[in-house]
């Protein structure tokens, strides 16, 4: 982790770009829910959630309102069944999307590996990727 003023400014660009990159794949191929994508202390954080709940969900990953001719209750009465057959699915998939994400991140800034990986929001999944080490952090100090 880092903080402005210790390391050269150019790096949280690069960083912020990683975060962002590593979002917009894994909600455009993935259809993942994204909540947020950011640098924070030098590090890459992309906050996001597998599966789906609803079919807007699925249509528009990055939207957080619903439209106002989409038909929201019916959504929601269909989703109930639909999504627990469909996230059977969908979540391997955008398992394998998540981790195809970081690939791409940690090949295209290879000097930045340990400020995108170290932050994973499901480290569990990367597990395996490039050299990366998953650390059950809470299991470990119990």
């Amino acid at each position: 982790m880092h903080t402005y003023g210790k390391w050269p400014d150019k790096y949280f660009g690069q960083i912020e770009d990683a975060a962002y990159e590593i979002g917009e794949f894994i909600a455009r191929w993935g259809r993942m829910t994204v909540l947020q994508t950011k640098e924070k202390f030098g590090t890459v954080r992309v906050y996001c959630s597998f599966g789906s709940s609803c079919i807007h969900g699925l249509v528009w990953p990055r939207r957080m309102w619903v439209h106002r001719f989409w038909p929201y209750k019916l959504d929601l009465l269909m989703s109930s069944l639909l999504c627990k057959i469909l996230n059977i699915i969908l979540i391997p998939y955008q398992r394998f999307i998540y981790r195809l994400a970081y690939k791409r991140a940690v090949t295209k800034y290879p000097h930045l590996w340990d400020e995108i990986m170290c932050c994973a929001d499901h480290g569990d999944v990367l597990e395996g990727v490039e050299g990366y080490k998953h650390s059950d952090y809470w299991k470990e100090i119990n």
